[in-house]
């Protein structure tokens, strides 16, 4: 019998078992335990040796793996959602299980819709036995260096950019880097620091026995890897480059909204910049450089250098984990395909994005469904890193307003459906290229973003 359909057997605790460290190595091990079996061990190799013990950038290493190793859990946690949630190591304190759980639960979101399941009533981080209060973190002598977390995309391409511009000592991040991101790297001529995270095996096993699978808070995983990083590599910012948009919403279940893009939101990188002050170094910055911004002016950003015009692409399929063959940089058949081809199509002539693309998506017929729920027309939001609503109803009319673009099959079909909700798109896509003043970038970074628009 399947782990998905015996649920008399799943286990009923989970523990967190703390983490094993080889400084020589540079490696750190994630140890989760299920009652009655299995143990995992998750390794982060950060290919440079760790901070020594006793030496001043130790405790903050050694805070933000201990955080690590609490978010990093829920890929094995959501195997069976065991109700009972115990600690090996060190108590979490009440604001650290205020936090975890919260992001627990936001960020298992659309796992629990799609596996019809209530988050709410399965995570619980209760603390047994609650220690002292946690000191306050101390600072470490981290030197002037901002860390761009890339993913191979437009964003944070714009994010590296504006760095640039404005002469910031910087370097390139990543996480398990795949061909997209090593080549949008090696385009920009910047030093790169690549980490790699080993999930344990036994996790893929049981997903293909049929344990419960689903989207996870992947950003908040990669985004405390890079925290404990600062203290191996050497920088004193991790910078993201999440926009406006991601705030939005795919649905509400429950009083709750759902949102895929949960740990990219504004709410989120404000609860883990405070996490990183009180409990890791309060000198260490976490903030997402392009916040104010909406998707539509990233792309008018991006639009500005060709530099990486052969080497970036927001495709998920080109990141799969075990790809059963070599994807393709665009598949041009999901909703970052459509969403990326429709804002990049606003600030490119059409000869460019073609060749970026390979194709003319608005040319498909094929794809007018999943334009359609791009825009609200049909559906909801799609389970995808993609902008607003409005904002693509608006794209669409902008291009509805361009000679090489009104004549295209999505465009004509579109449009009259779009300006019928929307009216006139200009005060929307004013408000889309105006920055918000809703954003947490100390203030020379702000001043950098708006020197380089």
């Amino acid at each position: 019998m399947s782990a998905r359909t015996d649920r008399t057997r799943w286990p009923r605790r989970f523990d967190f078992a703390g983490f094993e460290t080889r400084d020589a190595a540079g490696e750190a091990d994630l140890v989760y335990a299920y009652e009655g079996g299995p143990t995992f061990r998750e390794t982060i190799a950060f290919n440079a040796p760790l901070p020594a013990k006793g030496s001043p950038l130790r405790p903050g290493f050694e805070a933000a793996l201990d955080a690590l190793a609490l978010v990093s859990g829920v890929s094995y946690y959501k195997a069976f959602l065991p109700p009972v949630i115990g600690y090996r190591g060190v108590d979490p304190d009440e604001g650290q299980r205020r936090f975890f759980e919260e992001l627990y639960i936001d960020g298992l979101g659309e796992y629990g819709v799609r596996n019809k399941v209530a988050i709410d009533g399965h995570v619980n981080f209760d603390i047994a036995h609650a220690g002292p209060a946690r000191p306050a973190a101390a600072s470490a002598p981290l030197p002037r260096r901002s860390a761009v977390l890339i993913g191979g995309g437009k964003d944070s391409l714009v994010s590296t950019e504006v760095l640039r511009a404005a002469h910031e000592p910087l370097t390139l991040f990543a996480v398990n880097p795949k061909k997209p991101i090593l080549d949008c790297a090696a385009a920009s001529g910047l030093p790169f620091i690549r980490v790699e995270r080993r999930l344990d095996e036994q996790l893929f096993a049981l997903n293909e026995q049929g344990a419960l699978n689903g989207h996870v808070p992947i950003t908040a995983i990669v985004s405390f890897i890079a925290l404990a990083s600062a203290f191996v590599h050497g920088f004193d910012a991790v910078i993201l480059s999440n926009e406006r948009s991601a705030n939005q919403g795919n649905l509400t279940r429950d009083g709750r909204d759902i949102n895929h893009q949960f740990s990219k939101t504004a709410a989120l990188e404000r609860a883990l910049s405070d996490y990183v002050a009180r409990y890791i170094d309060p000198k260490l910055a976490y903030f997402s450089l392009l916040r104010p911004l909406s998707e539509a002016h990233i792309a008018q950003l991006m639009a500005r250098t060709s530099l990486y015009d052969g080497a970036f692409t927001s495709c998920n399929r080109a990141f799969q984990l075990r790809p059963k063959e070599e994807p393709k940089r665009w598949c041009r058949d999901c909703p970052k395909c459509r969403f990326t081809f429709l804002m990049l199509a606003t600030a490119m002539e059409r000869p460019r994005i073609e060749a970026i693309f390979g194709g003319n998506m608005l040319e498909d017929d094929s794809q007018l469904h999943g334009f359609e729920e791009l825009m609200g027309l049909s559906g909801h939001k799609p389970w995808e890193c993609v902008g607003e609503l409005a904002e693509s109803g608006a794209a669409l009319l902008k291009l509805a307003e361009r000679p090489e673009w009104r004549e295209a099959k999505i465009v004509q079909t579109l449009a009259p459906r779009v300006s019928a909700l929307m009216g006139d798109p200009a005060p929307v896509w004013r408000d889309l290229l105006t920055p918000s003043p809703e954003h947490a970038l100390p203030k020379r970074y702000e001043e950098m973003l708006h020197g380089f628009l």
